[in-house]
């Protein structure tokens, strides 16, 4: 068995290695508790990845808290997920309910709902509120589109009421 090498020195410790790993890891980006476990445990054992992770946590580097804000952030406001999408990506990333929860509940229904209507003005308008079965099919695709994003049906409906109140008072 060869002896792993850290910075072209020998390291015999194998909890000082997932340390040096760790360290290295969470300098690119921001890791959840967990997720670091996991991907520390594809080259250490789980004693010293554990042992790793809670290092980098009683240091400040890792913050389950502070990492689901971040994510919460970047799903909702900048790639426009509803709630139930963004709570799935923050599910893929290992953190656990309660921390979600928290996160996401910064968001209110206003909120998701003027996403949603931004979302229609930008880039539906055209295929709003057409005459007859091609605009009721053109509507469905839209709703759709909007629930593959994560967005509740009843977000999606206040929403579109709210811009075909905009649209007509525009036209007036």
């Amino acid at each position: 068995m060869t002896t792993p090498m850290m910075n072209d020195k020998p390291v015999t410790d194998e909890s000082e290695a997932a340390k040096k790993y760790a360290a290295r890891l969470v300098g690119g980006r921001d890791y959840g508790m967990n997720e670091l476990v996991a991907k520390l445990s594809e080259k250490y054992s789980e004693r010293s990845s554990v042992e790793a992770a809670v290092y980098m946590r009683d240091c400040g580097y890792v913050n389950d808290a502070r990492y689901a804000e971040k994510l919460a952030e970047r799903y909702i406001t900048v790639r426009k997920y509803g709630r139930s999408r963004a709570a799935l990506m923050m599910r893929q990333k290992l953190l656990d309910e309660q921390t979600i929860e928290e996160a996401l509940s910064r968001y209110t229904k206003d909120d998701i709902e003027a996403e949603i209507a931004d979302i229609l003005r930008k880039k539906y308008r055209g295929r709003l509120f057409l005459e007859g079965d091609a605009g009721k099919k053109e509507m469905q695709k839209v709703i759709a589109a909007l629930a593959r994003r994560g967005y509740g049906y009843s977000n999606i409906k206040a929403a579109l009421y709210t811009v075909r109140e905009e649209l007509e008072s525009e036209e007036e």
